[in-house]
């Protein structure tokens, strides 16, 4: 097999003697057509990678406990979060379909974070019942919450209290949440934050162990998790001479983005891992205070490049505005396109060793005008029947997908070191219509 250039996400994309890309040494028009498109691929091996990949980077820095949390929102897909809980992945979980969704993945309730932003009495009873480890408090209203329930069951919880650094952070708007005025967190500035932890360590129920924040999503630089470290650090300095509070774990969130389009610089992870260390450290020297656990909750990074999503060109129409090619695939596969602008890679993987010689434009079966892919790309000559791969899928897509037009969610298949196996059929006529009641 030939290696492939830099337009790939990683090593396990090659091209074999027929011209074909294969992950994983699949071939990928092969899967194609044994079981129809559009279908999402997941690998495995990539999946283990990128934990073993960012675990061990921080380990290198880090004299303390560090855990990683995969964020379970960027793909609920069970096989997925199996493996990567398997591997020793903590779950963050946003709501109770995700918490439910964590354990049947095999999470320990002990190793599973609920974060949240409007959980209810009832929320806050379910997992408490279940055991979970730590809970994530992002107001007052929901701190006063927790203490009751936890006074009616009988059952002290640990708790973090999320802050909000209100940094500029270069993400998109939509995905920033570190950012001033966000719906997430309580400001630091204006004293919200030390109100809520004021309250929280009076209370008889609720034990609070540290400080919690998350910046954003797809952030490629450096300098903004930097620069949460040193605000949270000033913020646990309040903390320690106001009420004597020593953390014994700061959960500094996700948010580590990773490249999409050819060329796109990566993050640079030994270089976070080496200065958000040594920012904690110093910090909490000075503090004389003992290191605190480092928690992170990463999703995108874990899963990101790790799912690619098969398609088939089914017509192809020229026009004076260009050359439109029709896929099988759509924007309800790819919301984060219509969300947030993202751009994907496609590439033909029946034609992956021919040159580029045309522009088209890569568009959905939909009907609204928005249901484009991409927009004047570069590609072989493409004939219908043409398998194309949407590459770094893996994060936000499935997880967000749209249903328009009644079309079903597609399969999904994992790539293991045995075996390609269906980990999650198509979606039937019978599942879109379940729920309607005609009387």
């Amino acid at each position: 097999m030939k290696k492939v250039n830099n337009n790939f996400p990683h090593e396990g994309f090659k091209i074999n003697s027929l011209g074909h890309l294969t992950l994983d040494g699949y071939d990928l028009v092969d899967l194609a057509k044994k079981y129809g498109t559009p279908i999402y691929v997941i690998s495995e091996k990539r999946l283990k990678k990128n934990y073993q990949r960012l675990i061990n980077t921080f380990k290198e820095c880090y004299p303390e406990k560090v855990v990683i949390a995969y964020a379970v929102k960027a793909n609920y897909t069970l096989a997925l979060v199996k493996v990567l809980i398997s591997e020793g992945a903590w779950a963050e979980t946003f709501s109770g379909a995700e918490l439910h969704i964590a354990l049947l993945a095999g999470a320990s309730p002990k190793n599973i974070i609920l974060t949240g932003c409007n959980r209810l009495e009832k929320d806050f009873e379910e997992a408490l019942k279940l055991g979970v480890g730590l809970i994530v408090i992002d107001s007052i209203s929901e701190l006063q919450k927790l203490e009751k329930v936890a006074g009616q069951l009988g059952v002290e919880t640990k708790i973090l209290i999320r802050v909000n650094p209100a940094l500029t952070i270069p993400t998109h708007p939509m995905i920033a949440t570190g950012v001033r005025g966000t719906k997430f967190g309580l400001d630091i500035e204006s004293g919200e934050a030390l109100k809520a932890f004021e309250k929280a360590l009076t209370m008889d129920w609720v034990r609070i162990v540290g400080v919690h924040t998350h910046i954003g999503s797809q952030i490629l630089k450096v300098e903004p998790f930097i620069e949460t470290a040193k605000r949270i650090i000033s913020f646990v300095k309040v903390l320690n001479e106001k009420f004597g509070f020593k953390p014994e774990l700061l959960d500094f969130g996700g948010g580590f983005g990773i490249p999409y389009k050819p060329g796109e610089k990566s993050l640079n992870l030994q270089l976070l891992a080496k200065k958000m260390s040594r920012v904690v450290v110093e910090g909490f020297k000075k503090l004389g205070l003992n290191l605190p656990i480092l928690l992170f909750e990463p999703g995108r990074s874990l899963v990101g490049d790790a799912e690619i999503l098969l398609a088939k060109v089914g017509n192809i129409k020229d026009s004076s505005h260009g050359k439109f090619v029709y896929l099988d695939a759509s924007t309800n596969h790819l919301a984060p396109v219509l969300i947030t602008n993202q751009y994907y890679e496609i590439v033909l993987v029946n034609k992956a060793n021919k040159k580029p010689r045309e522009k088209v434009v890569f568009v959905g079966p939909l009907c609204f005008t928005g249901d484009v892919l991409a927009v004047d790309r570069v590609v072989p000559k493409v004939d219908m029947e043409d398998i194309v791969a949407i590459l770094n899928v893996g994060a936000y897509c499935k997880s967000a997908y749209i249903m328009h037009n009644a079309y079903p969610k597609s399969a999904t298949i994992m790539l293991t070191q045995h075996e390609a196996k269906i980990v999650q059929r198509k979606e039937t006529f019978e599942d879109i219509v379940c729920r309607d009641i005609i009387t």
